[in-house]
């Protein structure tokens, strides 16, 4: 359940099928974690929700809207002075989806992929954060 005592920034959606997730590399042209896999993310606009942003982020990212019931997966901080907050969302899908180029911040993520839910199989370089919430699916 998302915190109403934490100060969340920033959101992203996870997006999976039963043991596949999506991930972008994120690229070059992004101001941080250019290089690393992630999910689609971003800063929460005034008056917007963490769960409103996951969901603005994801079509912006990808072209495809999130139509299926998101879930609180988890948080974790991101600017320990600030004690600012990542909130982190989670979607089931039933197919894979497959993000478009012509998408609003398609620049964002020089490649898609979907990956197993492993500890192994998980792309690199990516973020401890990222990865343990990822992992959190399998529980």
């Amino acid at each position: 359940m998302i915190s109403s005592t934490k100060k969340y920034t920033a959101a992203g959606l996870l997006v999976h099928t039963e043991n596949l997730v999506l991930l972008g590399k994120r690229s070059t042209k992004c101001l941080s974690l250019n290089g690393y896999w992630s999910v689609p993310c971003g800063i929460i606009d005034p008056g917007e929700s963490p769960e409103e942003t996951a969901r603005r982020e994801f079509f912006e990212e990808t072209d495809v809207k999130a139509k299926e019931q998101i879930l609180f997966l988890s948080d974790f901080l991101i600017h320990k002075k600030q004690k600012d907050y990542f909130a982190l969302f989670s979607m089931k899908i039933p197919d894979l989806i497959f993000p478009s180029s012509l998408a609003q911040d398609a620049l964002e993520h020089d490649e898609w992929g979907f990956f197993r839910i492993s500890k192994n199989s998980l792309p690199q370089p990516m973020t401890k954060e990222i990865k343990e919430c990822i992992l959190k699916l399998k529980l």
